[in-house]
């Protein structure tokens, strides 16, 4: 049970300090005295299933949310330790990073482009923003049918409701960190 005490404890701290709230707006918007949530932050109180719910309701969030288990703190992983996407007859190989959450509204991979290799990427709908980190070789990245090139150590970022394409510039395989934002 002291995994969800912890749990709890984060979860709740975490939504406190994330809304700037004090604990006094805390008890207020949650009808749990100002002691029991000092409490139940610093890990001293294990609550009980109502005061739970009282917190949630208060807070506007889920019940469950309040329960899970954080997500790992750190963590060093490769690149290329997931299976890659691949397109262009494995050519442009694409490794997802950090995968799209709604809390964290934007996805991370890692692309390797062999030479002479291009990409044609397809516009993507809504409020979308791409943003392509070079780390070796050079990329050149069509956008709405203008050019850009981006040289190692330079990024691009650009609005990707558009057609728009990668091409691996030189005789290296070019490789790069891409983002992608989905903004409201």
């Amino acid at each position: 049970m002291e995994q969800s005490t912890e749990a709890i404890s984060s979860n709740l701290k975490g939504y406190r300090e994330n809304r700037n709230l004090s604990l006094d707006q805390l008890s207020d918007l949650t009808g749990v005295s100002k002691s029991m949530l000092r409490q139940i932050e610093t890990g001293q109180s294990n609550p009980t299933i109502t005061t739970i719910w009282k917190i949630a309701n208060g807070l506007r969030v889920s019940f469950t949310s309040l329960l899970k288990k954080p997500t790992i703190k750190a963590n060093v992983k490769s690149f290329c330790e997931e299976k890659p996407l691949t397109a262009e007859s494995e050519h442009y190989r694409v490794f997802p990073l950090i995968p799209f959450d709604p809390q964290r509204p934007h996805e991370t991979y890692y692309l390797e482009v062999d030479p002479g290799t291009v990409f044609h990427g397809e516009p993507h709908k809504g409020n979308v923003y791409e943003y392509v980190f070079v780390t070796q070789g050079s990329l050149e990245v069509v956008v709405d049918g203008k050019a850009f090139r981006v040289n190692e150590k330079e990024f691009l970022q650009f609005q990707a409701d558009c057609p728009h394409e990668y091409r691996c510039l030189g005789n290296a395989m070019t490789t790069a960190i891409m983002q992608i934002s989905y903004t409201t």
